[in-house]
């Protein structure tokens, strides 16, 4: 990498931006103060689930096809005995739990564990008795087949 035109970009960028910017990208210190809040919430038991606010989990993967809808929950680490679903109308609920398999310190927790509940909007409506689910190496597969395949028309008295 030529060092003369990185010099050359930042006198040109230190024009166009001002005040503390330069001073906080080049600062250390606040790298690390950053380093250091992640490991303290990572020990406290935080998860990545709930300590990034808008991430959801399970993280779920929905797929259309002409026929039918399906589904696909990641819930690595997961026993089909501990995951219940419902639906109602197009909300379909995903709930379960888990314990942590390890014992210890933990230097670095990224996979969540515990219970959890969340409501996944389906792109079209269904019934309980239409679903079905299947689990599998971790993954929960939910699909159904589509209902409203056409259009139907509405007389207008």
């Amino acid at each position: 990498m030529d060092m003369n035109k990185i010099l050359q970009w930042m006198d040109l960028a230190k024009k166009y931006q001002t005040g503390d910017f330069w001073d906080g990208i080049f600062d250390q210190s606040s790298f690390q103060e950053s380093m250091k809040s992640n490991l303290e919430s990572n020990k406290s038991g935080e998860t990545a689930a709930k300590a990034g606010h808008g991430k959801k989990f399970p993280p779920t993967d929905i797929f259309i096809t002409d026929e039918e809808i399906l589904l696909i929950s990641d819930l690595a680490g997961y026993v089909k005995e501990n995951i219940q679903l419902s639906v109602s109308g197009t909300n379909l609920l995903i709930k379960g739990n888990n314990h942590q398999l390890m014992t210890g310190e933990p230097v670095q927790k990224e996979r969540y564990h515990g219970s959890f509940e969340r409501v996944i909007q389906l792109p079209e409506p269904t019934y309980p008795n239409l679903i079905r689910a299947k689990f599998k190496n971790g993954l929960l597969f939910v699909s159904y087949k589509r209902q409203f395949l056409t259009e139907e028309r509405v007389n207008i008295e």
